[in-house]
């Protein structure tokens, strides 16, 4: 079954240039869901986060479906792999919405971006694909990055910095998972369904936890998953709309940049992801960045970027780079 897509021109740019521009504009956006999420997690639980995300961001995907692909499209004949990806999915955000009020957001952000190196390492088992000894040498590399920055052994470990590993190998399944669906399913399709499970999950979650005192810790991913759930008013509540706005917003301006231009040649600059954390970090909260966290970011960095480039010298189609690193869908 064929997907038709929608399109989005800008006259005189190229698809290359457009694609960048989208996926930087994306890029740029989601930044501000991860400072939100950061700013609320001391007065509202994450899954009443995800929950409220979700319902402002459904019938936003709604709309994209159906200029995406057609409502018709969402008569998915794949509901358990619909099922099972975004269920994985919803592990890897909720993961990464825990780390960000116990950890620097810089920090969080570096240690995500082992997702496309998950991404690549998965793909033996679960497609069958052959990896290199040197895109393996690369892996390696932005691993030991990330140790760099979460420190394992040193006085300063937090456990809690497991949590954005986490959320990058869940994601890593995820993409997978979505590859092997992107023959008959369109992007926005799946996003439609990882809403609907971001909703149920949300609020299952929320009625499981609802009797649960949350501990005294101010700096705690435990506290942020049982703080008690409230109504949100006035700019608080704007905030969480935002969420939403921008999940549905930055999810199509990704899968734009993804679809009209090269993965090899986009993807990179998804790393501006860290200016603008650092940017952020630094105006909102007075955060710089370690030594370790620039050092490590740099090698993940560095190894994503090799990796890539890499997959498209031994292949047309690269693995790491497409479907979006950042869709959080």
């Amino acid at each position: 079954m064929s997907v038709p897509t929608g399109d989005f021109r800008l006259s005189g740019m190229s698809d290359t240039a457009r694609a960048v521009l989208f996926l930087c504009a994306g890029i740029f956006i989601f930044s501000f869901q991860d400072v939100i999420v950061k700013q609320l997690s001391d007065r509202y639980p994450a899954h009443q986060i995800v929950f409220v995300r979700a319902i402002i961001a459904l019938p936003l995907m709604f709309m994209i479906v159906h200029y995406e692909s057609g409502l018709g499209t969402l008569a998915t004949r794949h509901p358990i792999m619909h099922a099972l990806r975004s269920f994985i999915g919803f592990g890897a955000f909720f993961f990464y919405y825990l780390a960000l009020p116990t950890m620097p957001l810089t920090a969080v952000v570096a240690i995500w971006f082992t997702a496309p190196l998950f991404i690549t390492a998965l793909a033996v088992p679960i497609l069958g694909e052959r990896v290199g000894w040197r895109r393996w040498a690369g892996i390696l590399f932005g691993f030991a990055g990330a140790m760099v920055i979460i420190q394992p052994g040193a006085d300063t470990f937090q456990a809690t910095a497991i949590l954005p590993i986490l959320a990058a190998f869940c994601y890593s399944i995820s993409a997978l998972l979505g590859r092997k669906m992107g023959i008959t399913e369109s992007g926005s399709v799946m996003a439609f369904y990882m809403m609907i499970t971001f909703f149920y999950c949300g609020g299952a979650i929320g009625v499981l936890v609802a009797n649960l005192d949350p501990p005294a810790a101010t700096d705690s991913a435990l506290k942020f998953l049982l703080l008690p759930w409230h109504m949100p008013a006035g700019t608080e509540l704007l905030m969480i709309v935002v969420i939403g706005v921008i999940s549905a917003l930055g999810f199509w301006l990704l899968a734009t940049a993804y679809r009209i231009g090269n993965a090899p040649t986009v993807a990179p600059f998804e790393y501006t992801s860290m200016l603008w954390a650092t940017i952020l970090s630094y105006l909102l909260w007075g955060e710089v960045p370690k030594s370790t966290t620039l050092v490590g970011a740099l090698m993940i960095i560095a190894s994503g970027v090799y990796v890539l480039r890499r997959e498209a010298v031994v292949r047309d189609r690269p693995l790491a780079g497409k479907g979006m690193w950042r869709s959080r869908n």
